[in-house]
């Protein structure tokens, strides 16, 4: 009788043991389910630890952007809060993908000769009333998704960067045609060519013409 009411003793202390066990193994694995964000964290350095796309991230936790705050808990997966995903070895990691954004010349060359044959206007920045050359070429620019403030043409030779060989979309500025220094601007289009805005409204030249090779002053990009 004692044997047998020891037995049932040590069966009872064991399953409490195991239920015990089972509970605190539930609450840890839970309290996993979240984290924090310390200093130097990034949502894709957080989701490439736990096994995830950042994107992944930002739908659990219905982020609007990647942007991210040093003590704000994340929620590592919204299904499930019973499991937690191994982490992956940061040595295995792969580089952060850069994403750049550059204007397209192309694009740029399509809107510069949409307007072609659009009259000259001292002054003017707009198809409706006509275009200088400064105008036109701040209108292009800008039409194109290249942000840029108005300038003459000195004032954009002065805030370009120099270059002696052009690409297609880099400015071509020219010098004493209607005033000393700095008085003209174009836009490089490829083969020796600009368009701009003269006397006779928007057109295409070749810069190599005697007239405009006698006034060349250089080109620029912004």
């Amino acid at each position: 009788m004692k044997k047998n009411k020891k037995y049932r003793w040590g069966l009872k202390l064991a399953t409490l043991a195991l239920s015990s066990s089972v509970l605190f193994s539930t609450i840890d694995t839970a309290a996993a389910a979240t984290y924090t964000v310390k200093s130097g964290d990034s949502l894709w350095k957080i989701a490439n630890q736990y096994g995830v796309t950042y994107q992944t991230l930002m739908k659990w936790n219905n982020l609007s952007s990647s942007t991210i705050r040093v003590g704000q808990k994340l929620n590592l997966n919204t299904t499930s809060t019973i499991s937690t995903p191994t982490p992956k070895p940061t040595a295995a990691a792969a580089p952060k993908p850069t994403v750049t954004i550059t204007p397209k010349p192309t694009n740029l060359v399509q809107v510069a000769k949409q307007q072609l044959g659009v009259k000259y206007t001292f002054g003017g920045s707009k198809p409706s009333t006509g275009f200088d050359c400064s105008g036109y070429v701040t209108y292009v620019y800008n039409n194109a998704g290249i942000s840029t403030a108005r300038k003459s043409a000195a004032g954009f030779y002065s805030t370009a960067k120099k270059v002696s060989s052009p690409q297609v979309g880099d400015l071509v500025f020219f010098a004493n045609t209607y005033k000393a220094g700095i008085s003209h601007v174009g836009i490089y289009i490829g083969n020796n060519q600009m368009i701009s805005a003269s006397d006779g409204g928007v057109s295409v030249a070749n810069i190599n013409s005697s007239y405009w090779k006698t006034h060349f002053a250089g080109y620029g990009r912004i």
